[in-house]
């Protein structure tokens, strides 16, 4: 891990916290929920992640420049059965490079596990099969039974067969061989344009883990639509400067 460097600006007592992971993905939806988690619950950046191989770009929020994997905190009473006292917000518009992935998940890992967060959770897309439909599924991996029985807990459908690419795929396999709780939320979404709907579909079943949002989705989705259109902004900002970086396909099959 010796290229990646996980700068706290202040430090903050994360113990028994939820920890949210969001790297881009099908839809753009973990993105835009993570945006959305970060700005309703109004969370502090207290840190990045940083590294010679992400790309090279600013993310200015709020008139404040930032780099492009960022760390937010703040307390609020989250997780199972409300019992974790603070949550934490990892967050990119940008998928870092593919042989960044692993190291940056072990850091990730490294990092929660030293702050005593309690869980970690991912957000993630999945390509949503025929055109014309119109609800859309979300679908639940757990790490291990106790994350498996949360999943149920919350009417979470468990997914069967399949494959995660990307930073949630790492983290899912190494919090198996390293004993973690972590889970994994997938919601179906359209692939070519970023789905704001699909993101709140999400948010509609993380937000029985932070009891302090009570989600309208009319004002959701508009606020998403908002956060869409900045990540589609910040995207089409970075391409005359950023290199050409392949994008990693990170989906479900089954």
């Amino acid at each position: 891990m010796e290229d990646i460097e996980l700068i706290e600006y202040k430090e903050i007592d994360l113990s028994n916290s939820l920890c949210v992971v969001a790297f881009p993905t099908v839809g753009l939806i973990s993105s835009i929920a993570g945006h959305f988690i970060i700005d309703s619950l109004k969370l502090d950046e207290i840190g990045a992640i940083v590294s010679k191989e992400f790309m090279p770009v600013t993310i200015i929020h709020n008139s404040k420049p930032s780099p492009p994997v960022r760390i937010y905190a703040g307390e609020r009473k989250c997780g199972p059965d409300g019992t974790c006292e603070q949550l934490a917000v990892i967050i990119s518009e940008f998928m870092p490079p593919y042989n960044i992935i692993k190291p940056l998940a072990d850091r990730i890992l490294q990092w929660t596990d030293e702050k005593g967060c309690k869980i970690v959770a991912s957000l993630e897309g999945t390509h949503a099969t025929g055109a014309k439909k119109k609800v859309f599924k979300v679908y639940g991996v757990g790490s291990n039974p106790k994350m498996k029985n949360f999943l149920k807990k919350y009417k979470i459908e468990e997914t069967k067969e399949g494959m995660i690419t990307g930073v949630t795929g790492v983290l899912l396999y190494e919090s198996v061989l390293m004993q973690r709780d972590v889970i994994c939320l997938l919601s179906e979404a359209h692939a070519s344009y970023p789905d704001s709907r699909a993101a709140g579909n999400l948010l509609k079943k993380i937000d029985v883990m932070l009891p302090e949002i009570k989600i309208d989705p009319k004002p959701l989705y508009k606020e998403a639509k908002q956060i869409e259109d900045n990540i589609r902004k910040f995207m089409k900002q970075s391409r005359p400067t950023a290199p050409s970086i392949p994008p990693i396909p990170t989906q479900m099959y089954g």
